[in-house]
């Protein structure tokens, strides 16, 4: 009877001290800030928008002056150092041109400073 009650007691501090580890584990990560607490960022479309309209020559290119609207960009773009992509400004061409415009855009670091090259 008394070999019953230690392993019992041998068992219930053993789990004890496995629901310990697991709390002290958790808790370390939430502290540290897991990536999995931490939500993606990704840039302002307004802002990335009127980046891009800021880094194409409208004189050349447009008819008329492009709007935020008239720029096509990926959506939801992460936030991430050395990320590349395009982004193309669509408006209306005079004859001569093509009221075309791709803007290469680089991420240059995790606060979201951006890198700006247009081609027409």
């Amino acid at each position: 009877m008394t070999d019953q009650r230690s392993f019992a007691r041998g068992v219930i501090a053993f789990s004890l001290a496995v629901i310990a580890c697991c709390v002290l584990t958790v808790t370390i990560m939430l502290l540290a800030g897991s990536p999995v607490v931490q939500p993606q960022r990704v840039l302002d479309q307004d802002a990335l928008a009127r980046a891009v309209l800021n880094a194409v020559d409208t004189d050349d290119a447009f008819a008329k002056t492009p709007t935020i609207d008239d720029v096509v960009c990926p959506a939801s773009i992460p936030v991430e150092a050395g990320r590349e992509f395009e982004c193309n400004v669509v408006g209306v061409g005079d004859g001569n041109s093509s009221g075309h415009a791709w803007v290469k855009v680089k991420i240059k670091d995790d606060q979201g400073k951006l890198s700006l090259d247009a081609t027409t």
